[in-house]
C-alpha cells in the first residue's frame, strides 16, 4: 500500500539531501566548510529535527542487555555514521554534484549484496534489474567524467589562440 504521508515524507528527505549535497559542493569550492564541520552541522540539524520524535517514543532504549545496546550504538554512531559521512562530505566537496549523487547510488546496491551475502536474503529479480541500473549508470558517468578529464587536460596543453 501507497501512504501519501510516507511518499511526502521521503520527498522532504530528498530534498534535503539534495540541499546538504549542492552546499557541500558550494562551500567546497569556495572554502566555506571543511567535512569535519559539515558532518557536524549535518547531525545537529538532524537531532533537533528527530528529538520531537524521539520525545514522543521515548528517549530510553527498551533492553535487558543496556551495555551491549551500548556499544552498539557507540560503533553504529562512530563508524557508518560520522565515519562515512565525513568521508561523504570531504569527497562531495571536491567533486561535482551530479557525479556525487549519482555514486551514492552505491549505497543501496552495496546493502543489497551485503544483504543476500551475510543475511541470506534471496537476490529477486527486481532487486538484480535494480543493481544492474545503478552499476551502469556510475559505469557511465564514469566513462564521461574520464572522457571530460582528458579533453580539459588536452586545452591546457594547446590552448587555442586568442
Amino acid at each position: 500500500t501507497v501512504r501519501p504521508w510516507g511518499v511526502l515524507l521521503a520527498l522532504v528527505s530528498a530534498a534535503g539531501y539534495c540541499a546538504t549535497t549542492l552546499l557541500t559542493r558550494k562551500w567546497g569550492r569556495y572554502g566555506g566548510a571543511d567535512a569535519a564541520g559539515t558532518t557536524v552541522w549535518a547531525f545537529a540539524v538532524t537531532s533537533l529535527c528527530l528529538l520531537p520524535l524521539a520525545l514522543a517514543e521515548g528517549l530510553l532504549p527498551h533492553t535487558a542487555d543496556l551495555a551491549r545496546l551500548g556499544w552498539l550504538l557507540a560503533y553504529i554512531a562512530a563508524v557508518p555514521t560520522a565515519l562515512a559521512y565525513a568521508l561523504y562530505f570531504a569527497g562531495a566537496a571536491a567533486v561535482r554534484s551530479a557525479t556525487v549523487s549519482v555514486i551514492m547510488l552505491l549505497e543501496p546496491v552495496s546493502a543489497a549484496v551485503l544483504a543476500v551475502v551475510l543475511l541470506g536474503e534471496h537476490l529477486t529479480t527486481p532487486t538484480l534489474a535494480g543493481t544492474l541500473l545503478m552499476l551502469g549508470s556510475v559505469a557511465g558517468l564514469a566513462v564521461t567524467e574520464t572522457r571530460g578529464a582528458r579533453r580539459e587536460q588536452e586545452r591546457e596543453r594547446d590552448p587555442l589562440p586568442a
